[in-house]
């Protein structure tokens, strides 16, 4: 099991790579990589992840991904825009900034700055391919019977600014949000309205 341990830290630049996003049982590691903890406490990374593996509860950024691939992989027509992220609310924490960012870096980076994919293929695997891949009835486009779910947004603006150094920065450029036919955001303000819910996949 240490060799195994050992490996793994091996493989990621001696801990460089994975960096934690909450503990509990110490918040002043949050936001630090395993490697400088460990010269911080004067000990192994080895024995700094033996420590979290032992208390739990911690949650971490893996450095684990090149952007060559994802821009790679984003072309594809099956590919939808997805994230392991979840809605969040600023806090203490210094989670992945995906959690703020994964739409908009998608549409106003890829597609709109660097012009990887068209800012159509972009909105479509946002939109209408997941809710395609899910089979969410009525969900996903813009048609008459349909729930209007929709985001009008400036272009020129829609953009992500979490970072992992401040990953709890919400993003700019969109105006409006409508969800369930009600206003989420209205002209770039958010209204306080909860009009989401729980959507469940056809089984056959």
């Amino acid at each position: 099991m240490k060799h195994a341990i050992e490996q793994l830290i091996d493989d990621h630049v001696g801990g460089k790579s994975l960096k934690i996003a909450s503990y509990a049982k110490n918040t002043a590691w949050q936001g630090k990589d395993l490697y400088a903890i460990a010269q911080a406490e004067k000990t192994s990374t080895l024995d700094i992840v033996l420590d979290i593996t032992r208390n739990g509860g911690a949650q971490i950024v893996n450095f684990g991904m090149d952007d060559v691939d994802v821009r790679l992989f984003m072309k594809e027509p099956y590919v939808a825009t997805a994230s392991d992220g979840s809605s969040m609310l600023p806090s203490g924490t210094v989670p992945h900034p995906r959690n703020y960012g994964t739409f908009p870096r998608k549409i106003g980076r890829f597609a709109i700055e660097d012009e990887v994919i068209s800012i159509e293929h972009a909105i479509r695997s946002a939109s209408g391919l997941p809710a395609d891949i899910l089979k969410l009835p009525e969900r996903g486009y813009l048609k008459a019977g349909y729930f209007a779910d929709i985001v009008v947004f400036d272009p020129k603006t829609f953009r992500d600014k979490a970072t992992y150094e401040r990953p709890h920065q919400y993003a700019s450029g969109v105006r409006f949000l409508i969800v369930n036919g009600r206003l989420a955001i209205d002209d770039g303000k958010a209204t306080d309205a909860l009009p989401g819910r729980v959507l469940r996949h056809a089984t056959k």
